[in-house]
């Protein structure tokens, strides 16, 4: 069973969430991909696993995906990471006191940095985390041309606006995992089309208590359930670790 909530970001903005499990006074926060919601299916199987094993799990839409208000046009590193701190205080408020965080791709560097600024988190396990936020334009030339050009970029899932250009530039993750001090589990497909394997490795050195894997045969999305249900086996079990 999925209890349906709702709480509210600093930009006044309603984010939808689903609690699978329990709450007590610990509990696991999912982050989704860049385009992706908070139904996603690695998002969904990892919250059963986690609930199955005694903790809580929120996952939500970001603003502008899924169920929760706001545009896809608007899309950023920094409102992404202020949607999570609203999740964490909206936990709070639920009497959660230690976290566990989980993020893909764009939401794995989401939850990276935003561990480093929050002493809540005892446990972070990233799943094909973006690694260098400010190679946008190498990674997608096309689209940052268009930003730069037009203003916007056309994805499959919309028009994104030119700040989230701007604001990729301006963020460091590795510099975030520099400071972190809590444990960090960081998965990775070797045959990543989207986020190349080399910034998991990055993300490994730069961490100081960090487990990688690089999973042989597994794409980006981890579209294969023969490397995906592993994989989410492995974070449940090890953010259920260090919450207990």
């Amino acid at each position: 069973m999925s209890e349906q909530v709702y709480f509210t970001n600093c930009r006044g903005q309603k984010l939808a969430g689903l609690i699978d499990g329990e709450l007590s006074d610990r509990a696991v926060i999912c982050c989704h991909g860049m385009l992706s919601t908070k139904n996603g299916t690695k998002h969904q199987y990892l919250a059963e696993l986690i609930a199955g094993m005694g903790i809580a799990v929120l996952r939500f839409d970001f603003a502008g995906r899924g169920d929760s208000e706001g545009r896809l046009f608007d899309l950023t590193y920094s409102n992404e990471m202020e949607d999570l701190y609203a999740a964490v205080e909206f936990l709070a408020g639920r009497g959660v006191e230690r976290l566990g965080l989980f993020g893909s791709s764009m939401g794995g560097a989401i939850a990276l940095m935003g561990a480093a600024r929050e002493e809540r988190f005892v446990a972070i396990a990233t799943l094909a985390a973006v690694a260098h936020t400010n190679e946008v334009e190498v990674r997608h030339p096309v689209e940052a041309e268009s930003w730069k050009t037009h203003g916007y970029a056309d994805t499959e899932a919309g028009r994104i606006g030119k700040a989230f250009y701007e604001d990729a530039l301006e963020h460091n993750v590795l510099g975030a995992v520099r400071v972190l001090r809590a444990p960090i589990l960081v998965l990775h497909g070797d045959l990543d089309e989207v986020v190349p394997p080399l910034d998991a490795h990055d993300i490994a050195v730069a961490a100081r208590n960090v487990s990688l894997e690089i999973v042989q045969g597994a794409d980006h999305r981890f579209s294969n359930p023969v490397h995906l249900r592993p994989a989410m086996r492995a974070i449940a079990a090890f953010l259920v670790g260090h919450l207990r």
